[in-house]
């Protein structure tokens, strides 16, 4: 019985490869987006720590406001990337979609040629049997 080759064998390797470069390039942005919600959740956790401090004079009070007030510039800037970083992981997760969906129409192609070459294989085997006991009755 000879060994089955599948024609495109080059191929479904590479995208087996593409598949999995996508994958971790999605599973990169979302790990740098969860990166990014924890820092925001780190401006939140110390701005309700700055509000439980109380404030004696007048000068704490400006201080813990000039510290609120770059909290709030930080917490703005921090959604703009958080934004950024679900765009990209999208994005990402699209292309890892696509990847898996081309990868899977390979690999019914080469169950298909597997199956075709298998029932080829099956054939030929019988058409021997057949030849063989044919030639072994004549004797």
């Amino acid at each position: 019985m000879s060994e089955f080759r599948f024609r495109l064998q080059r191929v479904l390797e590479y995208r087996e490869m593409a598949e999995g470069w996508a994958k971790d390039a999605y599973l990169e942005a979302r790990a740098a987006r969860l990166e990014a919600v924890a820092h925001l959740e780190s401006i939140e956790r110390h701005r309700g720590d700055l509000l439980t401090k109380p404030a004696d004079s007048l000068d704490a009070r400006l201080a813990m406001q000039a510290c609120l007030d770059k909290l709030d510039d930080d917490e703005r800037q921090q959604n703009v990337v958080i934004e950024m970083l679900e765009l990209d992981e999208a994005k990402r997760k699209e292309e890892w979609t696509e990847a898996r969906r081309e990868l899977q129409v390979l690999e019914k192609l080469r169950e298909s040629a597997l199956a075709e070459w298998t029932l080829e294989e099956n054939r030929r085997e019988q058409k021997e049997l057949d030849e063989w006991s044919i030639t072994r009755r004549a004797a």
